[in-house]
C-alpha cells in the first residue's frame, strides 16, 4: 500500500515568510521562513512502512472560576471508557516550532497563527494561559499550549496559505488528546481540518491522519478567544463558540507531532483554519495500566 505523508507534496508551495523565531524560548534565531525545498525534503523523510493511528473519544472534565463568563476553562481530567486522567496523569506540550507560516493577514496583522486566550482569561487567574498575539514565536504557541486552560490555544486564520507547528512533549505518548474550537452550528462542535503526523527521533513521519471536523465529538464546552485583533465572541450577547474533543493513539510511543493545515482558493482544500489545544498522557498511564 503507497503512504502519502503530507497533504501538499507535489505541489509547489509559495515562497514562505519569515515571521518570527523558530526555538520556543526565544533569541535572535534563524528566522522561520525556510526554503521550499527545504520544507519538502523534511515532510518526505521516510522512515519505513508507516503506523496508524486510531481514533476513539473521551470526555472532559472542567471547571471555572465562576468570577468571569469568558474568562478561563481549567481541565481537570479526561475519561475513556472506565480510565481517567488527571492532571497528573497528563503531559502539556513543553516545546513548539513554527515550521511553515505563509499566510497574510492583511486586515490584523500577521500571517495565520496566533496565540488566543479567554477574552477575561488576565483577569480571571483560574489557570495558567498564554499570550493573546496575532504575531506569534514560537515561544509564544508553546506558552499558549502549554497549560490546562482550554481558552489557551492555537489560532489559525483562513488566508489563503500553508499553517505549520511541530510540538514536543517532554516523554513519549502513545494517547493524545485534541480540542478545536468551533461553532454551535457545528454538530460536533469542531468545524476545521488537521493533518497530524507523528515524527520519530529523526524528524521523520511515522504515521499520519487527517483529522476531520466530523471526526470530533461535541463537548457541550464553551469558551470565548482574545486574540490580540479580535475577540469571539465580540459581543456580549454573541453565541460562544465551543470544543469538539477527538482522541488519537499510536501503537509506539513519539514525544514529537507536527500538525498542519492548508487553506487555498475557491475549489481547493478548505482546512478552515482550526483552533487547537493538544495534551498527552504521560508514559505511565496508556489505555490499560493504572
Amino acid at each position: 500500500m503507497k503512504f502519502v505523508v503530507f497533504a501538499f507534496l507535489g505541489t509547489s508551495i509559495p515562497a514562505l515568510v519569515a515571521c518570527g523565531n523558530t526555538e520556543a524560548g526565544g533569541g535572535d534565531t534563524e528566522a522561520i521562513g525556510q526554503a521550499t525545498q527545504a520544507f519538502q525534503r523534511i515532510t518526505r523523510r521516510d522512515a519505513g512502512p508507516p503506523l496508524t493511528f486510531s481514533l476513539f473519544s473521551f470526555t472532559s472534565t472542567v471547571s471555572k472560576s465562576g468570577k468571569y463568563a469568558d474568562g478561563d476553562v481549567r481541565l481537570d481530567s479526561v475519561t475513556r471508557g472506565d480510565e481517567t486522567w488527571s492532571q497528573d496523569n497528563l503531559q502539556k506540550v513543553e516545546w513548539a516550532k513554527i515550521l511553515v507560516d505563509n499566510g497574510v493577514d492583511s486586515t490584523n496583522g500577521g500571517h495565520n497563527l496566533a496565540s488566543g486566550r479567554g477574552i477575561s482569561s488576565d483577569l480571571d487567574g483560574w489557570e495558567d494561559d498564554g499570550p493573546a498575539t496575532v504575531t506569534p514565536t514560537s515561544e509564544d504557541l508553546a506558552e499558549s499550549l502549554g497549560n490546562f486552560d482550554l481558552t489557551s490555544i492555537v489560532v489559525t486564520r483562513e488566508n489563503v496559505g500553508t499553517a505549520s507547528v511541530e510540538l514536543r512533549f517532554r516523554e513519549p505518548s502513545t494517547t493524545f488528546f485534541f480540542w478545536e474550537r468551533g461553532d454551535t452550528t457545528s454538530p460536533t462542535g469542531a468545524n476545521s481540518d488537521t493533518l497530524v503526523e507523528a515524527l520519530d527521533g529523526r524528524g521523520r513521519t511515522i504515521a499520519s491522519h487527517k483529522l476531520l471536523r466530523t471526526e470530533y465529538s461535541a463537548t457541550g464546552i464553551s469558551v470565548t478567544t482574545w486574540n490580540g485583533a479580535f475577540k469571539l465572541p465580540s459581543t456580549p450577547d454573541g453565541a460562544l463558540p465551543v470544543l469538539g474533543s477527538v482522541g488519537l493513539s499510536l501503537e509506539i510511543p513519539v514525544s514529537r507531532l507536527r500538525l498542519t493545515s492548508t487553506q487555498q482558493a475557491a475549489g481547493g482544500t478548505q482546512d478552515n483554519g482550526p483552533d487547537y489545544k493538544v495534551v498527552a498522557s504521560d508514559p505511565e498511564h496508556s489505555p490499560g495500566r493504572r
